[in-house]
């Protein structure tokens, strides 16, 4: 009777605390999204930093600002594919259509 009684709230508890450990998907999505935008913005701006360097003939600048460029699609990537896998349909084209210009 006892070890039946121990078992069975051990169980719940287990279980309780499982459900507990979850995050909320929502609010996920909605992080994944913020950054998303957020990176957009920075590749704009250094793409367009990089055609003033360019453009002053500063090829030293111009070339770490590439590499952030990369960084940062490297990140747009990541973020669109947790995106997809949360549901989101197209998340790159909704991210492009949530920024004001």
């Amino acid at each position: 009777m006892k070890k039946s009684i121990f078992i069975s709230a051990m169980a719940l508890f287990l279980t309780v605390g499982a459900i507990a450990q979850t995050p909320p998907a929502n609010a996920d999505k909605k992080q994944d999204m913020k950054d998303l935008r957020h990176d957009i913005k920075d590749v704009r701006k250094d793409r367009k930093e990089r055609r003033k360097e360019l453009k002053e003939g500063d090829k030293k600048e111009a070339k770490e600002l590439a590499k952030d460029i990369k960084k940062d699609q490297k990140d747009i990537r990541k973020d669109a594919k947790d995106l997809k896998h949360d549901g989101v349909k197209h998340p790159i084209r909704r991210a492009n259509k949530q920024i004001h210009r």
